[in-house]
């Protein structure tokens, strides 16, 4: 696994609980918290980058950012040359 930094800002005061980005997310980075009838972004490092969680909230509740530096390609191709 690749140590990212990914973070995705979740402004719960806006939130109205329709589970959209729940539903949205196809790699279940985010999980549904049935007490407090909220998304829970539980694996954040799996996250790929889709946003269709931020685009499909209709209240602007979520901010996707990336860690692009984290996932540079590491392998050269030195040996090719």
């Amino acid at each position: 696994m690749i140590d990212t930094k990914h973070r995705i800002i979740f402004d719960a005061e806006k939130c109205v609980g329709c589970k959209l980005c729940y539903k949205a997310c196809f790699v279940d980075v985010i999980r549904w918290d049935e007490e407090k009838k909220q998304p829970v972004f539980k694996y954040v490092e799996d996250c790929e980058h889709c946003f269709w969680c931020e685009a499909i909230c209709n209240k602007g509740c979520i901010q996707v950012l990336p860690d692009y530096e984290s996932e540079k390609l590491l392998q050269t191709f030195d040996r090719y040359l």
